[in-house]
């Protein structure tokens, strides 16, 4: 689940689902609700200012809108910080 980022800003995963998969695991509806102002993932990932085709094969996003959102609707600095708390709570990681 490799990310290409480009000169455009943008970041691009190829096997879409898998990741999806992995990300519905370790978003548990308790980690979004104590950490952010959602009740699930899906609601995150459903949220307007979330610019992301979560149900294409290649995810294709900009990093810095992704990452400003993540600041403004939850308790985390960016995407990578709130990926990285949710795999260390789900699997109780130091």
């Amino acid at each position: 689940m490799a990310s290409t980022a480009t000169d455009t800003g943008y970041e691009y995963i190829p096997d879409a689902p898998a990741l999806i998969k992995l990300l519905e695991d370790i978003f548990t509806d308790d980690f979004m609700q104590e950490n952010t102002r959602f009740e699930s993932f899906e609601g995150f990932r459903y949220s307007s200012a979330v610019i992301v085709n979560w149900k294409a094969d290649i995810l294709v996003y900009s990093r810095l809108l992704l990452d400003s959102f993540v600041r403004e609707s939850t308790d985390f600095s960016g995407w990578d910080e709130m990926v990285r708390s949710a795999t260390q709570q789900r699997y109780h990681c130091a």
